[in-house]
C-alpha cells in the first residue's frame, strides 16, 4: 500500500524548512562550475553529485534534528527547456534529468530518516529568462506554454507541489498557477522585489498577488517571497488579508541589491545570527509564516539558525 502524500503547508501550521542558496554554494563553496546558472546539469559528474547530496542531506539532518517538515526544492531551477537546450538536452533527456533530482531527494529523505509525512518533494520552476531582467514580453499565454511542459513532467515524477522562485512581473506567475492548476499539481508563487520594494516589472507586493490571485481564481496554493533580504521585503508586508497568502521566505545572506550581488565574484554571506532574528521578528508579525529557508549566500549554517529562531518565538 502506497504512503499517504505528506501535509503541504497551506494546510498546516507547522514549521517546515527548505534548502538555501544551491548554486551560490555549489560555486563558491565547493568550486564547481554552473554552466548557464543550472545545478541539474552536475547531476552528471559523480564529484559534483557527491557535493549536491551533502548539500541536502546537511538540510534533512537539521530538519529531523529540529522536528520540522523538510520541502525538497531548488535543483531544477533551470531545467526548463529554454535552459535544458542551452546544454543540449533533448526534450526526453531534460525530461529524465527533472525525474533523476526529484528521485535524489527522495533517497536523502530516506538516508536521513525523515518520516515520510515531513517530506514534500517540490519540483522548482525559474523564469523562462534571467531572473534580473524584465522579461516583459513574456504573456500570461506564453507563460502557460511554456512551463506546462515541466510541471507535467513534475507531475509525472510524483512531486507533491511546484514551486516558482525568483518570479519578477506577475504575467509570468499568472502563466505558471494556471498551467499547475491545469496539470493537477499545488503550485506556489515566489515573488523577488528590488531595492524600491517592488517587483522589476513595477507592481509593489500587494498588487501582484491580489493580480494573480483575481486571474487565477485564487489557484497558488500559496505565496513566498524570495532573492531578496528582510530589511529590503519586510516593510512591503502589511497586517492585511492579501498578506496572509504569503506562507514563505527565502532570503538572501546579503542585503546588497542584485546588480551588485551578481558582480562581486565573490560569496556574501551575511550574519547567520542576524538573519534568523529576523526571520523571527517576521513570524511574529505574520503567524501564517511556516516555511523558512535562504537564497544567494546562504546554506545550511543560516537554515539551521532559522530553524532555531523560529521554533524559539
Amino acid at each position: 500500500m502506497p504512503d499517504a502524500p505528506p501535509e503541504l503547508p497551506h494546510h498546516s501550521a507547522d514549521i517546515f524548512l527548505t534548502d538555501g542558496g544551491t548554486e551560490t554554494w555549489l560555486m563558491y563553496k565547493r568550486g564547481f562550475e554552473l554552466p548557464e546558472f543550472s545545478a541539474f546539469h552536475l547531476l552528471n559528474d559523480k564529484k559534483a553529485t557527491s557535493a549536491i547530496r551533502e548539500y541536502y542531506r546537511a538540510f534533512a539532518d537539521i530538519a529531523v534534528t529540529l522536528g520540522t517538515g523538510f520541502i525538497f526544492d531548488s535543483l531544477t531551477y533551470r531545467a526548463s527547456r529554454d535552459w535544458g537546450q542551452l546544454l543540449g538536452y533533448s526534450e526526453e533527456g531534460l525530461a529524465e534529468m527533472n525525474h533523476k533530482c526529484l528521485d535524489l531527494y527522495r533517497n536523502i529523505a530516506i538516508e536521513a530518516g525523515l518520516a515520510h509525512e515531513h517530506v514534500v518533494v517540490s519540483g522548482c520552476i525559474g523564469p523562462k529568462g534571467d531572473a534580473y531582467h524584465s522579461n516583459k514580453e513574456l504573456t500570461a499565454e506564453g507563460a502557460e506554454a511554456y512551463h506546462t511542459a515541466q510541471i507535467e513532467t513534475f507531475k509525472a515524477g510524483g512531486a507533491d507541489i511546484v514551486t516558482a522562485l525568483t518570479l519578477n512581473a506577475t504575467a509570468e506567475a499568472i502563466g505558471i498557477a494556471r498551467a499547475a492548476a491545469t496539470v493537477g499539481v499545488p503550485s506556489v508563487i515566489s515573488f523577488t522585489l528590488e531595492k524600491n520594494r517592488k517587483l522589476r516589472s513595477g507592481e509593489t507586493l500587494r498588487q501582484a498577488i491580489e493580480a494573480v490571485d483575481a486571474a487565477t481564481g485564487n489557484a497558488p496554493a500559496y505565496y513566498m517571497i524570495n532573492c531578496s533580504h528582510p530589511v529590503d521585503f519586510g516593510p512591503a508586508l502589511a497586517p492585511e488579508p492579501w498578506a496572509d497568502r504569503i506562507r514563505g521566505l527565502r532570503a538572501n545572506a546579503s542585503s546588497l541589491d542584485h546588480g551588485t550581488l551578481c558582480q562581486l565574484g565573490h560569496l556574501e554571506e551575511g550574519n547567520p545570527d542576524e538573519l534568523a532574528q529576523q526571520y523571527r521578528a517576521l513570524k511574529v508579525a505574520f503567524p501564517r509564516l511556516n516555511v523558512f529557508g535562504g537564497c544567494c549566500g546562504t546554506d545550511f549554517v543560516h537554515v539551521r539558525e532559522i530553524g532555531k529562531a523560529i521554533l524559539a518565538s
